[in-house]
């Protein structure tokens, strides 16, 4: 006879289901939720090393995996699988005091046996010892500036676990905090990540983490026999039944499908090892709850014409409108006929964003509302400073514009140094529209959304602004300028939406949009009149030489 206990020692999603967890809305059953037995198991999976310890779970809203994410974890710790701890990340500190008081203190209240006895109180919202395991919640937002512009979260030093949950991972800095959360598991045999958030942009955050995970998405099968994924044939598969309800038909048939009789299929099976991804949307539902029918309604006809939110919130899918980013054709279609300048008679303004490289753009004032940029160039190495003074000397800089970090002291000598007016910038979130120039303490201060904005103008509606031709160095300029994107956000605090231009790809730089940013403050400063053209014994040959290494 098999011993349910053992089995329910090991398995989170068997546990669940027999101890009937009550949730705030029923209690616990795979019946309209088959899609997360899979992921319930996969702990126990990973001890019988079947699968790899990274987890992303990229969904639309209403799918139960919070739930799940929170069962599986007390699961563990109930049993003694996360001896050293879980960490569980929130984007802020209000989420974690609203979690511990929506979720997790009803939880143990309503189920008393199964998880409440295991609770030991420790009288604070976000610690808690369950059997001897500690769980940490905590917000993710990086509060202590370290040397060289890394960022470290006070409430993450000192935490030793065997677990990180990161729950709505796109509201994080994710590269900031991904790094400091892995090192907590340092020391661990188990050293389990799992990545939960609806999605925002594409190649960000979870979508960045999807692509890269074996991509799972769930599959139907019809009584033909044929498998049907609704998310993949998305919006050609729905049908409408002579009630008046949405049916998911099957590719082959077209008859009606149903969604409890499925199962997880990887797209891409040989990234298995490294992550398992699982994709959800609201059509992997029951009608009641989420008809196809008025899906496929809002996604024709969005609510309030917001198409973003009905893409990300139902269909689970990372969303960017043409608006909101700039397109490399965009970019290129600045390019004039001048090649790369080699130096200018000036007056010039250069900006430079700071990075282990330098990346520089000069340019000048050619027009009452024209600018016109004379050089693009990346300067690498530990002469990159030296570089960038000699540059500034020879197309003769008059306003200059530098990252104030993450090298503020290399910064601060170039100030020193520099025969030419230099700011040193600093982005704020918080700062109103308009640029600050402080001239005692040589600091300029944006506000980082409103300066991203006046750049996509410059470029997709006002056309002020005019490239070198078209060359490799250019091409990479306007990748990088490419590389971020406005979202709408919702602040905490005030619950307004805000605005706020990210990094989209965590594998691409948008290091030459800053140096563009900070060239247009530079311009922008009052130092500089308007210029005549480049003459041609000024031009340089370097693009000529760029067009052929390639």
């Amino acid at each position: 006879m098999v011993d349910t206990q053992d089995i329910a020692l090991q398995d989170a999603a068997y546990w669940a289901n027999i101890n009937c967890i009550r949730l705030q809305k029923g209690s616990w059953s795979f019946d309209d939720h088959p899609y997360l037995e899979e992921i319930m198991q996969w702990p126990l999976l990973r001890r019988m090393r079947k699968a790899p310890h990274r987890l992303c779970s990229m969904k639309a809203t209403q799918g139960g995996f919070t739930e799940a994410f929170v069962n599986q974890t007390l699961h563990g710790q109930i049993y003694g699988h996360y001896p050293r701890g879980v960490l569980y990340l929130f984007p802020t500190n209000d989420e974690v005091r609203e979690f511990s008081k929506s979720r997790f203190g009803p939880l143990i209240a309503a189920n008393p046996t199964a998880i409440g006895q295991y609770v030991q109180d420790t009288d604070t919202a976000n610690l808690k010892s369950i059997n001897g395991s500690m769980l940490y919640l905590r917000g993710a937002r990086m509060s202590i500036q370290l040397e060289a512009g890394n960022r470290e979260s006070s409430k993450l030093r000192g935490i030793p676990v065997d677990r990180v949950n990161f729950d709505e991972l796109d509201m994080m800095d994710f590269d900031d905090v991904l790094v400091k959360a892995e090192q907590r598991m340092g020391a661990s045999l188990v050293k389990e990540i799992c990545f939960l958030s609806n999605p925002t942009l594409p190649d960000r955050g979870i979508a960045y983490l999807f692509e890269r995970s074996d991509q799972r998405y769930w599959f139907r099968k019809c009584g033909c026999g044929e498998w049907t994924c609704a998310e993949e044939h998305f919006p050609d598969l729905i049908g409408k039944d002579k009630d008046g309800r949405g049916y998911i038909a099957c590719k082959k048939c077209g008859k009606p499908t149903d969604f409890r009789k499925g199962q997880w299929v990887p797209k891409e099976r040989s990234k298995s090892d490294y992550m398992w991804g699982y994709h959800w949307s609201q059509l992997t539902s029951p009608v009641e709850v989420n008809d196809p029918i008025e899906i496929l309604r809002d996604y024709n006809d969005p609510p309030n014409n917001n198409l973003g939110d009905v893409v990300r919130l139902r269909l689970g899918k990372p969303f960017i409108s043409a608006e909101d980013k700039l397109t490399l054709a965009q970019v290129l279609a600045c390019c004039g006929n001048r090649l790369q300048a080699d130096s200018h008679p000036g007056p010039c303004g250069m900006g430079i964003d700071v990075r282990a490289h330098k990346n520089v753009v000069i340019g000048y004032r050619s027009g009452r509302d024209h600018y016109t940029i004379a050089r693009v160039a990346r300067l690498p190495g530990v002469e990159a400073w030296g570089e960038a003074l000699r540059m500034g000397q020879r197309f003769h800089v008059k306003s200059c514009v530098v990252d104030i970090g993450p090298d503020m002291d290399a910064a601060r000598a170039f100030q020193k140094k520099a025969p030419f007016k230099v700011w040193l910038c600093r982005y704020s979130e918080n700062t109103p529209a308009g640029d600050m120039y402080h001239d005692k303490t040589g600091i300029v201060v944006t506000n980082r959304t409103e300066i991203c904005e006046r750049t996509h103008r410059w470029i997709v509606d006002e056309k002020t602004l005019e490239l070198p031709a078209d060359c490799p160095e250019i091409r990479q300029f306007a990748r990088e300028c490419c590389n971020i994107a406005k979202t709408e956000q919702i602040d905490k605090k005030n619950k307004q939406v805000i605005y706020r231009y990210v990094k989209l790809s965590n594998d691409h730089p948008d290091d030459y949009r800053h140096a563009l940013n900070y060239f247009c403050l530079a311009v922008s400063s009052g130092h500089l009149p308007i210029v005549g053209d480049i003459s041609r014994s000024m031009r340089s040959t370097h693009a000529i030489t760029e067009y052929a290494m390639f």
